[in-house]
């Protein structure tokens, strides 16, 4: 993308609404989108969509939040049923939670309602159940599926926290399999990058590992860590008196729990995996402190501090 799109991207700022749409040099936009689940992320999608002028019309469905998504200017329409979305659609965007989309995937609704020539992504945090419920479920539509993770979003949930620039800037990995038609990979890649990101492929299985040391355990440490806090008997002060490290740390510990358990048990190995690494180097700082062991302690810490310094 050049560079005045970036800078035009990054100007964006929460969701069209009646403003004036503009083409996107290069994309030929979709006649129609249908985006199922319109949370934080998938609102974000459509109005992204909607802003630049990519799709014609954006369909979503959500029983709990479509409404609120077509209020905020993120989709144009809101489906009453999976075939009404999916009806004449050129793009299908699964944006529900991992176990939804899973469901979805191996729905023969899914499969029937998709047309032939429909490309077919999701927004999911874990990838290799997705793809493996795509094989499972999608039959002779398995081609137009191509498996994609916008690493996109924050603790905030639902259309209220959507931004047509959320995509801006940020990493996409499509986790494309040797099943995926060549002209689907294309769109769904054109599409994350005139949203404004950053696109890179990857096996979903290194998808996994990877995310769970970077975004999935980490998640599931910053709900520990406020719990530990907001759980003890010094929870009133620490609410008042706390400052920018507390708030940088626990961060995403304010994440939708529900959300955050189905990813977590979705990607549970390689989760627990990270759980025992991570385990490892803070009983390395702990036995340092038990010790009084300064020089140990430091080494400790720096083991850290030498990869931090490098984001």
């Amino acid at each position: 993308m050049a560079a005045d799109q970036r800078r035009s991207a990054r100007r964006e700022r929460g969701l069209p609404g009646g403003a004036a749409r503009r083409a996107w040099p290069g994309v030929t936009p979709f006649a129609k989108v249908a985006i199922v689940g319109t949370g934080a992320v998938g609102a974000s999608v459509g109005g992204g969509l909607r802003a630049r002028g990519l799709a014609t019309a954006v369909w979503g469905l959500d029983p709990a939040n479509a409404e609120a998504a077509r209020a905020v200017g993120a989709i144009d329409r809101v489906a009453a049923s999976l075939g009404e979305a999916l009806d004449g659609a050129d793009l299908v965007l699964l944006a529900a939670p991992v176990p939804v989309n899973r469901a979805l995937l191996g729905d023969a609704a899914l499969r029937e309602a998709l047309g032939p020539r429909a490309v077919l992504t999701d927004v999911s945090s874990t990838k290799a159940s997705v793809v493996a419920a795509a094989h499972a479920g999608l039959g002779a539509r398995l081609g137009r599926f191509v498996a994609s993770h916008p690493i996109a979003g924050s603790d905030r949930a639902g259309p209220a926290a959507a931004r047509s620039d959320l995509i801006a800037g940020a990493h996409v990995i499509v986790c494309p399999t040797e099943d995926c038609d060549a002209d689907a990979l294309a769109t769904v890649e054109a599409m994350w990058a005139a949203l404004g990101g950053r696109v890179a492929r990857m096996d979903a299985a290194h998808h996994d590992r990877l995310f769970a040391e970077v975004s999935h355990w980490p998640h599931a440490v910053a709900f520990a860590l406020s719990a530990s806090v907001g759980c003890g008997p010094l929870a009133d002060d620490a609410r008042r008196y706390h400052g920018a490290g507390l708030r940088d740390t626990t961060r995403v510990g304010g994440s939708p729990p529900d959300l955050w358990a189905g990813i977590l048990l979705d990607n549970r190995e390689a989760s627990l995996a990270a759980a025992a690494a991570f385990r490892v180097e803070l009983e390395r700082i702990e036995r340092a402190l038990a010790d009084g062991d300064r020089v140990a302690l430091v080494a400790a810490l720096e083991r850290g501090a030498a990869w931090r310094t490098t984001l």
